[in-house]
């Protein structure tokens, strides 16, 4: 079994969303979303440096992160064709289980508010920003 299969095993077993192979070690998360590739690379930018990140869904925006930071590989279970053609673009190996169009909101109505933060963003440190005052905002809705 490849270190892929070992992870996506791992993350079924133990119902993770994220999981990577780090120079230092394993990261792994329970979060949804973006927050397991944003908080980390908010603290230190190097933290996915030549890392393996399998997550189980990576659109747009978990490109843009994945790519600032400077991953090696990437694996989605679910991965959207924007993620796919940016991934290309940034000449970062992937791979994944299922392609999509978009990625879809939690409610299936709607295209997910990270994916269309960045839809048209093309610079990876203005999709940094963007998608930082993106969960801000939510945050401060949640707050209402």
């Amino acid at each position: 079994m490849n270190l892929i299969e070992q992870a996506k095993q791992k993350m079924f077993e133990t119902e993770l969303s994220c999981f990577a192979y780090l120079k230092i070690g394993n990261y792994t998360s329970k979060y949804n979303g973006i927050r397991p590739l944003l908080q980390p690379l908010n603290a230190d930018k190097c933290f996915f440096e030549d890392a393996i990140v399998i997550d189980k869904v990576i659109g747009k925006s978990a490109a843009f992160l994945l790519i600032l930071g400077k991953v090696k590989k990437v694996h989605a279970m679910i991965m959207s064709e924007h993620a796919k053609n940016l991934l290309e673009k940034y000449n970062i190996v992937y791979s994944y289980d299922r392609l999509v169009p978009y990625i879809e909101n939690n409610l299936k109505t709607d295209m997910c508010p990270m994916e269309k933060t960045v839809l048209n963003i093309e610079d990876v440190n203005e999709a940094f920003i963007a998608l930082n005052q993106k969960v801000s905002d939510l945050m401060k809705q949640r707050e209402i």
